[in-house]
């Protein structure tokens, strides 16, 4: 499956000036995953499929690699070696590390919480310790796709990364086999996505920092 940059993709442009009517204000400010993960509840059935698919890869790691992406997100990432691990799972969170090389600092923390999916970033130092800027994220508009939940930036986001307010995430189970991650900075024309491979797990890597 080819994937134009996004730079150059203008419908997902309008997908984002779309998602971001409702100011960023207006969401929920967040303080940290455990406290706003909230109930379970019931979502949509488009979400409770997403779920259920993601579910099924806990306890696995899978290799990644850099699918698309503008120059700004490249130094960081190209040619490193990236593992997503599905690490922990319950009924209503679902903690995802991603290892770039032996940085294990970075955690993507989806939860089930107040009616549709939250997915917030967990950066920690080597002590464990939350670093300065971390827990941003958003929750995803109600009912996305089966295979494709976006993200766009919070209240909580936008107070500690002002000049990202209108930044989307994404979870994109693209095939059975090829999950897609990525974010898109509208304002600056950044991007970048990062495919892992479902096909193949992996060999686990240590556990992530602080947990």
């Amino acid at each position: 499956m080819t994937h134009l940059p996004y730079h150059s993709r203008i419908g997902l442009v309008a997908l984002a000036a779309l998602l971001l009517v409702h100011p960023a204000c207006a969401a929920p400010r967040y303080a940290s995953a455990v406290a706003a993960a909230g109930s379970p509840g019931t979502l949509a059935p488009e979400q409770e499929a997403f779920w259920a698919s993601l579910q099924r890869h806990c306890g696995r790691a899978y290799q990644g690699r850099i699918s698309d992406a503008t120059a700004y997100y490249r130094p960081a990432l190209e040619g490193r070696t990236l593992l997503a691990h599905f690490l922990d799972c319950s009924a209503d969170r679902m903690h995802i590390a991603l290892h770039v090389d032996d940085n294990r600092s970075r955690n993507w923390i989806l939860t089930r919480a107040e009616g549709t999916l939250r997915l917030k970033h967990d950066h920690r130092h080597a002590d464990g310790t939350e670093e300065e800027i971390t827990q941003y994220g958003g929750d995803a508009p109600v009912p996305g796709l089966r295979h494709r939940q976006i993200f766009p930036a919070d209240a909580h986001t936008a107070r500690i990364l002002p000049q990202r307010a209108d930044n989307f995430w994404f979870l994109e189970l693209v095939d059975e086999a090829t999950l897609h991650y990525g974010v898109y900075w509208p304002t600056a024309g950044h991007s970048v996505r990062l495919e892992f491979d479902l096909s193949t797990p992996v060999a686990a890597p240590p556990a992530p920092w602080g947990y």
